[in-house]
């Protein structure tokens, strides 16, 4: 099974938060939504663009502090949560350095993001990737995904977060500003434990599940009409 990650580059974000309202759907989360309680959502600030959702740790704390076994660790990367394992205890609220995990004291459990495992493990991407309009969001292995965001990073001079953040995520992002900024917390970044492989651009193309090509797409219409733009 691959390790899977996605990429987020809030560049190219317009906050729309079609990825909330496609993730409540899904999931069925219409109850807690209504208390605010999402497992993702688009802040929208005058610095910028901020998607608060789980990062997706390479070594999650959650998973260490949780004492009942209620979340686990997917071999694909994600962490899957059981919620009749959980006795709402919070120990993954307080452990994430993120401050991702939510309780819902309607039901005394958590919410929390689990990287759509039921269609990740079909071959599917996470409902999130695939709604999005303007292909800000891209799904694929991680390697290939790690390889594109340090590209993007040289090329377009743009901040990168969770790479190394809390020892390494799979959701990785990319913007103009400086993540605290934003409002992303400065945790411990340490280095990963394996560095990404050196891909090439069509080893990416055929590495990731999807959305590589409607990304560039994306950012090519974009730098068109720029150039549209400036043009007297």
């Amino acid at each position: 099974m691959k390790n899977y990650a996605i990429l987020l580059d809030a560049t190219i974000c317009t906050g729309c938060n079609s990825c909330t309202y496609k993730c409540i759907q899904e999931n069925r989360f219409h109850a807690q939504a209504s208390q605010g309680l999402f497992r993702t959502v688009v802040e929208i600030k005058d610095e910028g663009i901020r998607h608060y959702r789980c990062m997706i740790c390479k070594d999650p704390a959650c998973v260490e502090a949780c004492p009942e076994g209620a979340l686990t660790q997917s071999e694909y990367g994600s962490v899957l949560y059981d919620a009749n394992a959980c006795v709402g205890c919070e120990a993954c609220v307080d452990a994430c350095p993120f401050g991702v995990p939510q309780y819902d004291p309607m039901t005394q459990k958590i919410v929390r993001c689990n990287m759509c495992a039921h269609r990740v493990k079909d071959g599917g991407l996470p409902a999130c990737v695939e709604v999005c309009p303007s292909d800000a969001l891209c799904f694929g292995e991680y390697n290939a995904i790690v390889a594109l965001a340090k590209k993007r990073t040289i090329e377009e001079h743009l901040n990168l977060y969770g790479l190394t953040e809390a020892g390494g995520c799979r959701f990785i992002t990319l913007m103009k500003q400086a993540p605290a900024d934003l409002g992303y917390p400065n945790v411990v970044q340490r280095a990963q434990n394996k560095p990404a492989m050196d891909v090439t651009l069509p080893g990416m193309a055929a590495l990731a599940i999807g959305g590589f090509k409607t990304f560039s797409n994306r950012r090519a219409r974009l730098e068109t009409e720029e150039k549209e733009k400036s043009t007297p």
